[in-house]
């Protein structure tokens, strides 16, 4: 990643860190995700955070310019569909 001079600017969205690339996912729609996600995670219910690890293994966004980084967010929702989003 290059730094914010550079094609790549990291941005972060509470805890998760993604880089912008010129053609990536939805950044609207992928900050609405994570900032679901990680509510559901963190909550004391069991369904609502197994719901919301099984919708990471789902979720689809639309693409646009200086979208978010696709590896890099499809790294990040094979983690949460795995029930370990902080490693």
């Amino acid at each position: 990643m290059k730094g914010a001079d550079g094609p790549y600017r990291a941005h972060t969205r509470g805890m998760t860190q993604f880089s912008t690339t010129f053609n990536g996912y939805d950044r609207t729609e992928v900050d609405s995700f994570v900032q679901q996600t990680n509510d559901a995670l963190t909550s004391d219910d069991p369904a609502r955070r197994a719901k919301a690890e099984a919708a990471a293994g789902s979720v689809t966004f639309h693409t646009a310019w200086r979208g978010y980084d696709r590896a890099t967010v499809d790294t990040y929702l094979r983690k949460i569909s795995r029930g370990r989003p902080t490693d």
